[in-house]
């Protein structure tokens, strides 16, 4: 940065500094959604990208919360925003922290994006192929004797059916579908010519299958990391189309907008399909109008994980901290004989009246096992953690280090609605896979 540039950036953070306390002697909750938007415009001058994504992201949050009336809003909600901002504040800051501690344990100095080194073509069709039956596999064990919620007449209801039957080894191999359309999404926006086409179309396969259940996040969770990574990357011996020159891929970036409204607009349809009191609601207030249920829809997305904390968090003072029964509750009986018996969801649930939703939230977790500082420490240790492992990770050449640095980044940014890597181990099967992707790349083509 030049001299004069560093000058008139350190100017505005002064006037930032003092448009913050300003804001802070006349309301709170916006002063946080002003510095939240400050940081993530330092995070991304700072190139530090991945922060300045999940920055935005709570501004975002913020935003909705203060502006955009939901059925589900209430006094709550933006009286919360503070408190979580502190919370959310921690991780980041230490998510910096341990970027910088990356760099002082030996990672090399950031420099030019890096060029993937991939498996060769044969190598690598066979892998999808694999990982293809995998999924297969999963979808029959998950489904059978039922109708996926995709295609059912009230997904709600089918996706609790699957719910109540679910196990760990299905929902682990499950994973499969966001593999593979996270690999082939990369391949192919990394390609020209006939494998473009063909990785395309092996992306809108594994793409249908994770739609299976109609959930957003199992279609969003192997597409946005594959963004995150193309992003982070340049096409060795390609030449670039005009467009995607320069320092924004323009085209990707349109395209990853198409793809966030088309899953908003999904998820409006299948309220609008819904059953229930708050489905009843959403209907009364939005009509079958395609644009207000759509927004609607994300302003459910955004808000409801900060609504249900603000309830949380209204009665911290009388909930028994469980010592990480919440933590490893995704174990279900092998691990209620050594902690009991815990509910998430039916405690957010019931902070959801009148309605009965099951909401989760960014820090529900580590608040009810471990007390409000005992959560702050906990989302403190886990922001050095990413931190860390996204430095180290953000030049590597293998398109599994790539992958794998942009799930992180999306579980960050997903942390607008829940953060926790137990909760959602599907770590625990994406790790082995691409593993499997990089040890297959050892001898590697461009």
């Amino acid at each position: 940065m030049a001299p004069g540039e560093r000058r008139d950036w350190s100017a505005a953070l002064a006037f930032a500094a003092g448009a913050f306390l300003i804001l802070l002697t006349q309301d709170t909750a916006l002063a946080a959604t002003f510095a939240f938007l400050v940081a993530a415009v330092s995070a991304a001058r700072a190139r530090m990208w991945g922060l300045a994504l999940c920055a935005a992201a709570w501004v975002a949050v913020f935003v909705a919360v203060l502006t955009l009336d939901g059925p589900y809003d209430s006094w709550a909600g933006p009286a919360a925003i503070p408190a979580l901002a502190v919370y959310a504040g921690g991780f980041l800051v230490a998510w910096a922290g341990g970027r910088r501690l990356a760099e002082r344990l030996g990672v090399p100095r950031a420099g030019e994006r890096p060029a993937l080194t991939w498996p060769s073509e044969g190598r690598l069709r066979v892998y999808l192929l694999v990982v293809f039956a995998v999924a297969v596999v999963a979808a029959w064990l998950r489904f059978r004797g039922i109708t996926p919620p995709l295609f059912a007449d009230n997904p709600d209801v089918a996706r609790q059916v699957l719910r109540e039957r679910a196990s760990v080894p299905v929902g682990l191999i499950s994973e499969a579908w966001t593999l593979g359309m996270a690999v082939s999404l990369l391949r192919a926006l990394t390609s020209r010519g006939w494998p473009l086409v063909l990785y395309l179309a092996a992306t809108v396969v594994f793409t249908a299958g994770a739609a299976l259940g109609a959930s957003k996040n199992s279609v969003l969770v192997g597409l946005v990391p594959a963004i995150i990574a193309v992003l982070s990357v340049r096409r060795a011996g390609v030449r670039r189309p005009r467009l995607l020159t320069g320092r924004r891929p323009v085209a990707i970036l349109l395209a990853a907008v198409a793809l966030v409204g088309a899953v908003v607009f999904l998820g409006g349809q299948r309220t609008l399909a819904g059953t229930g009191s708050f489905e009843d609601e959403f209907r009364s207030r939005y009509g079958d109008n395609p644009i207000s249920s759509s927004v609607g829809s994300l302003d459910l997305s955004l808000s409801s994980s900060t609504e249900t904390f603000g309830r949380l968090w209204a009665q911290r003072d009388s909930i028994r901290p469980e010592h990480g029964a919440y933590s490893v509750m995704f174990l279900g009986s092998r691990a209620e004989a050594l902690v009991g018996r815990v509910d998430l969801y039916g405690t957010t649930s019931q902070l959801s009246q009148p309605y009965y939703m099951n909401t989760a939230t960014f820090v529900a977790i580590p608040l009810l096992d471990w007390g409000p500082i005992g959560a702050a420490v906990f989302l403190v240790v886990l922001g050095l953690a990413v931190g860390l492992a996204e430095r180290r990770l953000e030049f590597g050449a293998s398109p599994a280090h790539q992958l794998a640095r942009g799930f992180i980044v999306y579980f960050a940014a997903f942390g607008v609605y829940e953060l926790y890597p137990f909760i959602y181990a599907t770590w625990l099967a994406l790790v082995p896979g691409l593993w499997v992707l990089y040890r297959l790349g050892r001898r590697t083509v461009t």
